[in-house]
């Protein structure tokens, strides 16, 4: 399917572009590559040359990208899913960009996917140049959010052909796969990119409910010929016999008027003919051809009249898509030498300076002519869209050369408030700072962009320890708005490192920040206080907590210092607080952090008066760590606390400490876990019968509702109800009550890698069971179904267990009666 390789395309510049889906983890190289010569690529773009053998990732992230096609421009756009931060379908493809991806996982380590939610501008990935919500529009209907409207895109299309009327050329299509139509969108440029709109109307739309359109190209005749599966069942299916290979059709749209059939052998054309052909209103023949000429001039010489004539459109033509045109052809036959592109620096078309740069900088490695011109350039040049091509050129010269065109480019005011330049060049210094932390922090103190600033310094601060130091250093003298930033972007590099004694800058800073007059700004620096290993305000922050008639705000911000800062002598408070309704849930997460006698039957003797979801953080704490989970085991023996309540997930977590006290409970209890795939397919079968002929209008789907929030939200989300630690279910409903009951009774049998469950063992005994939302260098992010989020140092990590399981538990529907099962059924139907 396209979650691995698809839309595979002839770029301009003779690279084979393609697409990675998001929930499949690929690692893509060129064929014959081993396993550690592969990219790590969770969604992207990737390009191989075929001459050059070469192969490397152009871009990385977007929303389960299926479809890419290039603008008269030769800028590249993808179609996906809608982008959930960007609002979406479309997304202006940058070189060196990492863009939002759906699973919103696996990014490079400097880049932020859960930023403070005080400060989302740390949020420093690139979003999709489309805005408008993803259903906008319906066929014909200008105006229309509710109509044929689905977030599925996939194909992409920039006519750019010579049969559909004027008014289409240059417009985006792609096919909306949920409301079986062909979605239109125009590319606006903005500064140093694009936004992406709707074209106030749709182009087709086909009323067969079996109608999957995957593809969809002009052709040589200037109509446009479309890819259907044809396939009632659309998505999603995790059986593969399911799908029906015996349809799939292939449609011509035309404009009859214009239309004329033609058949076309360009393969047979000599090479003057194929450079005149770059002249064509149908780009169709101006890409086959300049790929002819590329495979040509590998063989043999590209005779010298063509080679004339490239040189002749490049120079003479008034066209801008012409001379775009010769200058590709005349990269691809190896006519366009360093010295021509540096020349083509200083062209009056911006877009030839652009494709100048990208071609300059496309043999990687150092060559300090070139380097040094397009840092000149980045002084200088005028267009927003040209600096947008340097920022890319970061991250492919030489690295002296990579700071200095991120300094002048850093230094361009125009560009501050660019929704794309300040984080491409980011994403250039981020990888520099790797290897140069100093250089790191010089361009934080030196660049115009606010936010570049605080992006370098939360970068220091995560990677060592004097870069963390030159981090602290920064906060002295700095007004209160750059303080009230730094501190949470310092807050968020230490989260969950642990120190032993504060850094040396802290000591120097702590006084003034710790007694500053603003409270944003001092509670920031005490939670940092806390972070850093430094236990000076424990003592009023625990007398603080403990007193019930202090204001709430304070008594909230001490429980977050003493439950970072793990305060050893907390434990009589946060004891005491489990009998505060407005504590209870975060004080039970934070017990089960702590190796304490008290811990287990301070939670167990509660347990039976708390509500469902605090029991459920209940068994999440007494399952981390194996003396609690002894006590959980002997306490279900006991039966003080009712088996029923230890769900499928808290069984995997308790077996996994292979404990013998807690094997003979679970043996005594649950016995096997699991079902035969026979049963489950039975179970399926049945409980699709039943909903099928059941009085839906006798059922309620609020009470659905409500199973919902104790069964579900834990993981999932609905609209703006749940957690994120599972997939979305918003619009789930429109797949039909089969798709429901599979993924439910059988959560096993398609899992994305984002949705396994991994399980650590720490140093000290703790187990912590979650998906795994990010990878560092130094450390990993966990987070647990409670949606609570870890930061694990490797340095503190026993093992590291992936089960092939999801963390979605087994057995979800067989607890409840009947009637519940219909009601929850119906609930998520509607959504």
């Amino acid at each position: 399917t396209h979650e691995c390789l698809n839309s595979l395309l002839w770029g301009p510049d003779g690279w084979l572009y393609g697409l990675q889906g998001v929930f499949n983890l690929g690692y893509v190289g060129k064929p014959g590559s081993s396993r550690e010569q592969r990219h790590e690529l969770r969604a992207g773009v990737w390009r191989y040359h075929p001459i050059r053998n070469e192969f490397e990732v152009f871009a990385h992230g977007g929303s389960n990208p299926w479809g890419l096609d290039y603008d008269e421009r030769g800028q590249l756009f993808m179609t996906h899913c809608r982008s959930f931060f960007g609002g979406g379908c479309t997304t202006h493809v940058i070189q060196g960009g990492h863009f939002w991806n759906q699973a919103n996982a696996n990014y490079a380590p400097f880049i932020i996917g859960d930023p403070p939610s005080d400060h989302p501008q740390f949020r420093n990935y690139l979003l999709a140049s489309a805005r408008y919500d993803h259903g906008a529009g319906g066929a014909g209907k200008p105006g229309s959010d509710a109509i044929y409207g689905g977030h599925s895109h996939v194909g992409t299309m920039i006519y750019l052909g010579d049969n559909w009327p004027d008014d289409c050329r240059g417009h985006l299509f792609t096919h909306n796969l949920g409301g079986h139509q062909m979605n239109r969108q125009v590319n606006r440029l903005e500064h140093s990119g694009y936004q992406t709109v709707h074209a106030g109307q749709d182009q087709f739309f086909c009323t067969d409910p079996a109608y999957v359109p995957v593809d969809l190209q002009y052709g040589p005749d200037g109509a446009v010929y479309v890819i259907d599966w044809y396939d009632i069942q659309h998505c999603h299916h995790p059986n593969m016999e399911k799908w029906d290979r015996g349809n799939g059709r292939i449609y011509r749209l035309s404009f009859q008027s214009t239309f004329s059939p033609r058949k076309v052998d360009l393969s047979s054309a000599t090479d003057v003919q194929l450079v005149e052909f770059q002249r064509h209103k149908n780009q169709w023949y101006a890409r086959v051809a300049r790929r002819l000429l590329h495979e040509r001039s590998f063989q043999r010489s590209i005779d010298s009249a063509a080679a004339a004539d490239l040189r002749a459109l490049f120079r003479g033509s008034n066209e801008p898509q012409v001379r775009l045109n010769a200058l590709w052809g005349m990269h691809l036959t190896g006519a366009a030498s360093a010295e021509f592109l540096t020349a083509a620096l200083r062209d009056p078309n911006p877009d030839i300076r652009g494709w100048a740069i990208q071609l300059l900088a496309e043999p990687k490695g150092r060559d300090v002519a070139i380097e040094n011109s397009l840092i000149e350039l980045a002084t200088k040049e005028p267009d927003a869209s040209v600096r947008l091509r340097l920022a890319s050129a970061i991250q492919r010269v030489s690295d002296p050369a990579g700071w200095r065109l991120t300094s002048a480019l850093a230094q361009r005011m125009e560009d501050v408030a660019d929704r794309n330049l300040p984080l491409l060049v980011w994403h250039g210094a981020g990888a520099l700072m790797a290897r140069d932390i100093p250089a790191g922090l010089m361009l934080a103190s030196e660049t115009a962009w606010p936010w570049l600033a605080e992006f370098c310094y939360w970068r220091a601060a995560s990677l060592s320890m004097p870069g963390l130091e030159g981090a602290i250093g920064s906060l002295a003298d700095q007004d209160e708005a750059i303080l009230t930033r730094r501190l949470a972007g310092l807050i968020l590099a230490v989260e969950g490192r642990g120190f032993p004694a504060p850094p040396a800058a802290w000591t120097q800073q702590s006084k003034k920040l710790l007694g500053h007059a603003n409270v944003r700004i001092r509670r920031s620096a005490e939670l940092l206080a806390a972070a850093l290993g430094d236990h000076s305000s424990f003592a009023r922050h625990r007398e603080d907590l403990g007193n019930k008639s202090a204001d709430e705000a304070l008594r909230k911000h001490s429980f977050e210092v003493l439950s970072r800062g793990v305060d050893p002598l907390a434990m009589n408070v946060f004891i005491g607080l489990l009998d505060e309704p407005g504590f209870r849930p975060r004080v039970i997460t934070t017990l089960g952090a702590y190796e304490h006698p008290r811990v287990p039957e301070a939670l167990i003797s509660r347990m039976r008066a708390m509500k469902d979801d605090e029991r459920f953080l209940a068994l999440g704490a007494l399952t981390r760590r194996e003396s609690s989970a002894v006590a959980l085991a002997e306490a279900v023996s006991s039966r003080r606390v009712p088996k029923e309540w230890i769900n499928a997930l808290h069984v995997r977590q308790l077996a996994g400490f292979n404990h013998p006290q807690i094997n003979l409970a679970l043996q005594a209890h649950w016995g096997r876990i699991g079902s035969t795939p026979e049963s489950k397919l039975s179970e399926i079968n049945r409980l699709e019968k039943v909903y099928n002929e059941a009085p839906l209008w006798a059922y309620e789907a609020t009470a659905g509702k409500a199973l919902f929030g104790k069964l579900c939200a834990a993981c999932h989300r609905v609209g703006e109800a749940g957690n994120h630690v599972g997939p979305p279910l918003t619009g789930v409903g429109r797949h039909g009550v089969r798709y429901l009951l599979e993924n439910i009774i059988d959560p096993n049998a398609v899992v994305g890698r984002d949705y396994q469950s991994t399980t650590i063992t720490r140093v000290g005994g703790d187990v912590l069971t979650g998906s795994v939302t990010a990878r560092y260098d130094d450390a990993i992010m966990l987070r647990t179904v409670t949606g609570d989020q870890f930061r694990i140092l490797k340095t503190d990590i026993v093992s590291e267990r992936l089960s092939e399981s999801s963390l979605m538990p087994e057995g979800l529907l067989e607890a409840l009666p009947a009637r519940e099962q219909i009601e929850l059924m119906k609930f998520l139907m509607s959504q």
